[in-house]
Order: structure tokens, then sequence, then C-alpha cells
């Protein structure tokens, strides 16, 4: 086999890994509804009777039990039953604080490791770890042992961004390695897609009776395909080949000797696209362990205003999509009981994903020459502001115009992570780019993966579509502002 066939292969293992891994993530928010009426956890509320002829939105209405059955009967059978709705704080925390507490810290500390040793070894006890715990939470018979799957998940899927992205950049040469990465999350996008697939598809079969169990059985499933596939077809890669090579092996490629100074340059532009998806890469072995780049550094890249405003900027935008993601199929359960998401979710997400993360790199690495590095904020203030209206007509609209809408939401509003890092890149000094980056991704992380617990009580304090609307395209809204308010402070 010819050895670049080979790399390509192994690239579309590494994705494959990243899309079974986005699919255990966010699995959980398609089936929370099956899943809190089996184990009984999260609110109760008054929801259509699955066993009535047709399904009934009068039952959002009612504001108790004896309301709800009395609501209309159909023969003898009530419209609406009184039971788990899915929702509520505990799913919240399932969904948000359980898995990202987790995976952030996980993902730091698995980093630090795939730097030391074999990133292939890394990645495959990593998907065996996310595969075992996948597979178990369809065997979970209590809250806490889904608590406990969720925050092993959270580890396993951790190591994946970081210890994948740190080998493709070591496996292709620097005229291919942002097309391998782009390639490699869209794991993101289709994994994410699929879990609607999976979570609908299979929950309605009831295999054995088994319902939304076996979705998590037949992830599992993938996930052992994907460690299999790991172990047989991955190669570790040598590590900084491209660097070594340009600026260690050959270091008077550019005719006369390299001065410090330029070396120093060199350096900086050589790598990187390599620091953008290794966070935990070579740069960050100095800043994490010594040498010129210490902590002090660190801290003085990112305590400058404009990084401040723009962690701040970058928190918004990930509560906003999180808070959407963590509740897409609970709110059409919701609002439209009788339509059947079937692959909308799916053919948005992956479309619509997929185009804007392209689109995002093309537009401001044209615009950035002419402007320069405000155009970058220019692009993300911009693109997020034209996702807002698009994600408040997903919540204004029936389906199946509420999809279409949802559809221009993805393409505008995923514009935004890969122009994100370009920014950071240039705003954060060479030396220090790795760690640097490693401590905003887990703030941002943090804070957008757990903020979105807000959407609980404030559903409670005015309406469920309500507090999406604030969380939602309202996150949108914020972040636009705050990223262009970032363009005045550099």
């Amino acid at each position: 086999m010819p050895a670049m066939l080979g790399t390509w292969i192994s690239l579309g293992v590494l994705a494959y890994v990243y899309v079974v891994g986005e699919l255990s993530h966010f699995l959980l928010g398609i089936v929370s509804r099956p899943m809190s009426q089996d184990l009984h956890y999260g609110d109760q509320a008054c929801l259509p009777n699955p066993q009535a002829p047709h399904q009934s939105s009068a039952c959002i209405t009612a504001p108790n039990a004896t309301a709800c059955i009395a609501i209309e009967q159909q023969g003898n059978i009530s419209s609406c039953t009184w039971d788990y709705s899915g929702l509520g704080i505990q799913y919240q925390v399932l969904a948000g604080p359980a898995f990202v507490a987790v995976f952030t810290t996980a993902g730091v500390i698995i980093g630090i490791i795939a730097d030391k040793f074999n990133r292939k070894i890394v990645v495959s006890i990593c998907c065996a770890v996310l595969t075992v715990a996948t597979g178990l939470t369809g065997a979970a018979m209590s809250y806490w042992q889904l608590v406990i799957l969720r925050m092993t998940m959270g580890a396993g899927e951790s190591g994946f961004s970081p210890a994948c992205s740190s080998m493709i950049s070591d496996m292709f040469p620097e005229s291919k390695r942002a097309l391998a990465l782009g390639i490699f999350n869209w794991g993101i996008y289709f994994g994410y897609g699929l879990s609607y697939a999976v979570g609908n598809f299979i929950t309605a079969a009831d295999i054995a009776g088994m319902g939304w169990r076996w979705s998590y059985i037949v992830t599992g499933g993938m996930g052992i395909v994907a460690t299999l596939l790991l172990i047989i077809v991955v190669k570790e890669p040598e590590r900084n080949s491209q660097f070594e090579s340009k600026y260690i092996n050959d270091p008077n490629e550019k005719g006369d000797s390299v001065s410090e100074n330029e070396m120093s340059h060199s350096v900086k532009t050589e790598d990187t696209e390599s620091v953008v998806t290794s966070p935990t890469g070579s740069a960050a072995k100095e800043g994490l362990f010594g040498g010129k780049s210490g902590l002090s550094e660190v801290l003085r890249a990112l305590v400058r205003p404009a990084m401040l405003m723009l962690a701040f900027a970058a928190c918004l935008r990930h509560t906003a999509g999180f808070s959407w993601a963590y509740n897409t199929q609970l709110y059409f359960l919701t609002y439209y009981p009788d339509f059947n998401l079937g692959l909308w979710v799916t053919g948005a997400s992956i479309i619509g994903g997929s185009l804007g993360v392209a689109v995002g790199g093309f537009v401001s690495d044209r615009l950035v020459k002419r402007i320069g590095l405000r155009a970058r904020l220019y692009v993300l203030a911009g693109s997020q502001f034209l996702a807002m209206p698009f994600a408040a007509g997903v919540l204004y609209f029936p389906p199946p115009g509420a999809f279409f809408m949802l559809l221009g939401a993805y393409i505008f509003a995923e514009m935004w992570f890969g122009v994100l890092f370009a920014v950071l890149l240039e705003l954060v000094p060479g030396s220090v780019q790795s760690t640097a980056l490693a401590v905003f991704l887990f703030i941002m992380n943090n804070v957008g993966g757990n903020l979105p617990v807000v959407v609980d009580p404030l559903s409670h304090l005015l309406s469920y579509r309500a507090a999406l609307y604030i969380m939602y395209p309202g996150g949108y809204l914020a972040s636009s502002i705050f990223f262009f308010l970032t363009s005045f402070l550099l």
C-alpha cells in the first residue's frame, strides 16, 4: 500500500473515532425522555400519551397531574399523561457538568501523557474507556450510575482531540495539514448529527423491548470497531517530522546560516497549525515544564484586555451552542410532539456545520490579507450576528420550517471555531502558544459546557421556549457584541 494512501486511511480511522466520541457525547439529549421515564429522574410534566390515537399539543398547558389527565379523552384513552419529561436540573447536570468537568480536566492530563508516550496507545485506551462506558450506560439501573458513566465518557473522549490532532499534524506535510485537520474535525458534526438518527430510530425500534438502551449498545459496538481499527490500522507517526526536517536537519535551507531571531520566527510560523489543534504538543512541553516559557509568561499572555474580552465572548458563544445542542430533541418533543424529527436535525447539522467551518476559514483568510487581524474579529462578530435571526427562527417557526432556519443558523454560527484559533495564535507569543491555548480551552469548555444548566431555572421562571430564546439566539447576539468590542482592544 502506498505510504500516502495508508496515511489517508489512518486519517479516516481517526475521524471515525471522533464521530463515535461525539455520538456518545450527544446521544443523551436525544433519549433523555425515555431514559428518565425508565430510571425516574428529573422533572415531571403533562406529556402526550403515546397510547392515544394522535398526539395532542394541548398537554403542555396542564399545570398538574389531575388537569393533565382530564384534558380530552379519545375513547377510553386520555390524550395526555403525567410522566417524566427528560428535563430538569438532573438532566442538565448529566448533559453538562458531569461530562464537561471531567472532559476538560482529563484532557489536559491526557494531553501531557500523550506528549511523553505513544499517542496511538493513548488514543486506543481512551477509545476503549469511552466504549465500555457507553455500552454500560445501556445497562444502567439508576441515576447515579448514569452520572458515573457520563463522567467516564468525558474522560475517554477527552484524549481524542489533542492526541489525534497532534498525530495528524505529524502525518501530513504543511500543504495538506489544514485539509486533514478539517476532515478530522468534521467528526464533530457527523457524530452530533448521527446521534439523532441513532437515538430516534433505534429507540423507536424497541429491540427486545429495551428501547433507548439499544441506542447505547449500538454506539458501544461502533466504539469496539473504532478501537480495533486504531490498533490494527493506525501507526504512530514520527513526532515533529515536518519541523525537524526543515529547521533542524537542514538549518541552512534558506541559503546562509539562520539567525536565532529568524529561527524563532520560523518556528512560530511553521508550527502554527500544529499548535492550533494540539494544545499539548511540543510547545506545550516547554510551557508546562520550564524553559523560557514559564507560568508567568502564560499568565501575561492571557490577562491582557483583548484576551480577556475574547475569552468572555468565546464563553458566551460556546454556551449558546451547548444550550441548543442539549435541548434540541426535548424542545421539539415538548412543542411539536406530532412531528417526527427523522433525519432533519442530522442533515442540518452535518451539512450546515461542515459548510460553516469551511466558509469561516476561507473568508477570514481572504479578509485578513486586506484588513489585518481585526478582520478575523469582524468575521467572528458578523457570523454570530447573522446566525442570531436564524436561531430565533428555529424557535419561532414550526417544523419543517424550523429546520431550514436551523440549517442557516449552523452555516453562520459554525464559522467561528477555526477563526477563533487563528486570532489566538496571533495574540499569543510563540513560546507559550500551546500552554496558553490549553488554558483558554479549559476555561471556555468549562463555562460553555456548564452554564446551560441555567436553562432549567429560566424555564421555570418564564417558559422552556423563552429560556431557549435567551440562551440560544441571545447567546449568539451577546457573543457577537463582545467579539466586535474585542477588535477595539487589539
